[in-house]
């Protein structure tokens, strides 16, 4: 018994022994690959690393739009709108509508305000009664403008939009950062064909990337272009101008009476015209109708007599032949 005891300790220590030593090479095992995977260094999808080979043969062939900054580069983003930590691109919008005393003389105040922050007029017309203009200012000076817009006149109707584009602009970038990539080493394999079937089937492909590349950067420089310039539409209206009519109200319970009383009144007018309309028929109805029963009773009343007449002659034949 004691023998016995004794080897179930002796197996119950050494199972413990092995359990820590195994826990042990597996956490280290662990620790090695953290430590391992802390030296690898991130490459920004933005930044994508061009193909071994791409950027000396583009630059044999004098490709120069590969040596310029990426999209998506600290050199090629204008600047934003920093909200919370991250740099929003923020595409504004505003619309103004001033009463003025002299509409000419606000539209040069309007040319000059815009040109002194850099901005331009896009759009212009011009009346009798006022002036509509559309002006694309830089977005951080667009409400200072409207202030100072503001001021020429009484201002009726002054409201402004703001579109937050900023997935849309890293999803577009990171989008040409890869498609970029993409054309050069479709390049570099250009430079390394032999054959001709090799030659015309790359520059087929190249030709299509080249030209998604080229939708993509057109529609990256758009959207960058609405983030930078913001988009004012000035009303200036002269002392003759008609003023826009006011904003109904909500029709009520008393709005929805109204006009079920009116549309009563609509129905019961269409009836009573309906009547009066057939009102002179009347009489000529009656008579044909009188006919027509005089005429009936008249068929019915011989269709009777002579029924009755066939039943009285064939009643004493009968009789006598039997």
């Amino acid at each position: 018994m004691v023998r016995t005891k004794l080897r179930r300790r002796a197996v119950l220590v050494g199972s413990g022994v092995v359990l820590a030593v195994l826990m042990a090479a597996v956490a280290i095992v662990q620790g090695a690959d953290s430590g391992g995977g802390s030296d690898v260094t991130a490459v920004s999808p933005s930044r994508p690393v061009p193909a071994i080979g791409a950027g000396s043969a583009a630059q044999e062939r004098g490709d120069t739009d590969l040596a310029a900054p990426q999209a998506g580069g600290k050199g090629a983003q204008p600047p934003g709108v920093p909200i919370g930590g991250v740099q929003r691109e923020l595409v504004r919008t505003a619309q103004l509508t001033v009463d003025v005393g002299d509409p000419v003389a606000a539209v040069r105040q309007v040319r000059t305000a815009a040109a002194s922050v850099g901005g331009f007029v896009t759009e212009e017309q011009s009346g009798d009664n006022g002036s509509w203009l559309v002006l694309r200012v830089p977005a951080d000076a667009l409400d200072r403008l409207l202030d100072e817009i503001a001021g020429y006149g009484r201002v009726t109707a002054r409201s402004s939009q703001v579109l937050d584009a900023t997935e849309e602009v890293v999803d577009l970038d990171a989008r040409v950062a890869t498609q970029t990539a993409s054309v050069a080493r479709v390049r570099g394999l250009l430079a390394e064909a032999t054959s001709i079937g090799d030659v015309v089937a790359i520059e087929s492909e190249l030709a299509r990337r080249e030209s998604e590349l080229d939708s993509l950067t057109r529609r990256l420089a758009a959207l960058r272009d609405q983030v930078a310039l913001s988009t004012l539409t000035v009303d200036l209206r002269g002392p003759g101008a008609a003023t826009p009519p006011e904003t109904q109200p909500a029709p009520g319970f008393l709005d929805g009476l109204a006009a079920g009383w009116e549309g009563l009144r609509a129905i019961g007018s269409a009836a009573a015209a309906v009547v009066g309309f057939v009102l002179p028929f009347l009489p000529v109805i009656a008579v044909l109708a009188g006919f027509a029963l005089l005429g009936r009773r008249i068929v019915r009343t011989r269709r009777t007599a002579a029924t009755a007449g066939a039943g009285g002659r064939s009643g004493p034949g009968s009789d006598g032949e039997s």
